[in-house]
């Protein structure tokens, strides 16, 4: 028995082996994930600054117009004045061309703030580029390397394992069955030793008798609160 429960230890150290390398399994491609979104993010952000670039200059174009529009109107009513005879019809084109300029002016007004979030746009942007330079970068630097972690790390989960199952083959298929069973209800601890008369697991008090049982080492005692294997420190070296 005393060998069984060397078997169970080590493979309980293996598990937790395994264990830690599944978890670095599952943090390397979120990593890679979180690199790939920093690239998407960056993307992102340079097409909404450059389609907010293309509107403020189609805006200024469209004021650009509007402003070559009134100036010939007012050209063309300058240019009727000249021609009018009565004073009503003098005061109401002189009318028309002061609303025109001031309109202008007004135009020219938005043409200018326009213009300065055109410059805003223009800086955010080289900014932004800068910043989907760098995502791009650092993820063709990352990626290849992240790639083959996650290629190695798969590779020693697979060792441990198999190292692990050739352990268990020494054991009785019910003993197996339930170290298996263990591993996946308990948090993959199957085997704890005992801690000052406590399970190693769930920190339940060893009854008195079950401790001089654990210390001979000559039957699989389970923790009474949690159902783990508990088996005492010294169990490796007898």
């Amino acid at each position: 028995m005393i060998e069984e429960l060397k078997i169970l230890v080590k493979m309980q150290k293996l598990d937790d082996k395994i264990g830690k390398k599944e978890k670095r399994k599952l943090e390397l491609p979120k990593q890679l994930k979180s690199l790939k979104e920093n690239v998407s993010n960056a993307n992102q952000k340079v097409d909404a600054v450059k389609q907010e670039l293309e509107e403020n200059l189609s805006l200024q174009k469209k004021k650009e117009l509007e402003i070559q529009d009134n100036k010939a109107k007012m050209d063309k009513y300058k240019q009727q004045l000249l021609t009018i005879k009565t004073n009503k019809e003098y005061k109401a084109l002189n009318s028309e061309i002061d609303f025109l300029d001031k309109k202008n002016n007004q135009i020219d007004d938005t043409r200018v703030e326009l213009m300065e979030q055109e410059e805003e746009a223009r800086e955010v942007l080289s900014k932004s580029e800068a910043q989907k330079k760098e995502a791009d970068a650092e993820l063709q630097t990352k990626e290849k390397k992240l790639k083959a972690k996650i290629d190695e790390v798969t590779k020693k989960i697979e060792e441990l394992r198999s190292e692990r199952n050739d352990l268990a083959k020494k054991l009785p298929r019910q003993l197996i069955k339930r170290y298996g069973a263990l591993i996946k209800n308990k948090g993959r601890k199957a085997v704890v030793f005992n801690e000052n008369n406590a399970c190693g697991g769930c920190g339940y008090k060893i009854r008195p008798q079950l401790q001089i049982e654990i210390n001979k080492g000559d039957k699989i005692i389970s923790c009474e609160s949690c159902g783990r294997i508990i088996v005492s420190k010294e169990i490796e070296e007898k």
